[in-house]
């Protein structure tokens, strides 16, 4: 073989071997501890992660990875989809960790984020009446394109993840209260941004401390992440079952943001358990 023919030979290879790896699908529930990138920065940003992720959970629909270094246990995620987004924004997403690896919530610590409160959901619906795209005038949203729907709720997200200020917590010894500021004393930290292609990109950041965890006494515990969707008052999730008070035996629909979603749909809530242990660099 000639060093021409070598050449168009391993650039095949190459290209083969690149169409191989992106073919591989990612895990349903992440496979292995990861260490955290040296420069990870809790910003709503994935850059420092490279943008990829330890797995696909097709249940929720986040792509996420979990990962640590000495001090602190951080969790990414990437939510895609209107409606999947639509539910993360109206009951945020709750992060569960049981110490006993049991999957069992009760005795998990927990923290929930982002937490859009009802006024500035109700702000962000009322918005949509009527958008305007430059022609100094406005549309019902009937009769805009799936694309104009999108840019205007993308909008939205962006202007309602704007108003959150306070992290939902509970299970944490060292901490009484349930609500704490984004800019809190403990060390917990929480940001959600949109990025240039609409995708959530969530990152939280919880000191093993807080968790009673130590890289020098690694042990094995179960997580669980859930996507809430809506809670009503006076119903809260519905689970699986259906909700009279929407109409139509559960078959309402809920228009938040650029889609609409079935209502048994967007309270069900959705989630799956995962074991992570704690690696040492």
């Amino acid at each position: 073989m000639n060093h021409k023919m070598k050449n168009i030979y391993f650039t095949f290879l190459l290209i083969f071997l690149n169409i191989s790896l992106k073919a591989q699908k990612m895990p349903d529930i992440q496979a292995m501890a990861l260490n955290a990138p040296v420069n990870v920065r809790i910003d709503g940003k994935a850059s420092e992660w490279g943008d990829t992720f330890a797995a696909d959970n097709k249940r929720t629909s986040l792509l996420y990875s979990l990962a640590n270094d000495d001090k602190n246990l951080y969790l990414v995620i990437k939510g895609i989809g209107a409606a999947n987004i639509n539910k993360i924004m109206l009951g945020g997403i709750t992060f569960n960790i049981n110490l006993e690896g049991k999957k069992r919530e009760k005795e998990a610590f927990s923290i929930t984020y982002p937490l859009v409160k009802r006024a500035a959901r109700n702000q962000g619906r009322q918005g949509q009446a009527r958008v305007g795209f430059g022609n100094g005038g406005g549309q019902n949203r009937t009769q805009l394109t799936t694309a104009q729907r999108d840019s205007a709720s993308l909008v939205n997200h962006k202007t309602q993840l704007g108003t959150v200020k306070e992290i939902k917590i509970s299970g944490f010894k060292s901490i009484s209260d349930t609500l704490i500021s984004i800019y809190n004393e403990y060390g917990v930290k929480a940001v959600a941004l949109f990025d240039a292609k609409g995708a959530m990109i969530y990152e939280l950041a919880i000191p093993l401390s807080l968790l009673e965890l130590s890289t020098d006494k690694p042990k094995e515990f179960a997580y669980q992440l859930k996507v809430n969707g809506l809670v009503i008052n006076g119903f809260g999730n519905v689970g699986g079952a259906g909700n009279n008070s929407a109409g139509g035996g559960g078959r309402a629909r809920v228009a938040n943001g650029g889609g609409s979603n079935n209502i048994q749909d967007i309270m069900s809530p959705t989630d799956f358990w995962g074991k992570y242990t704690l690696i040492k660099k």
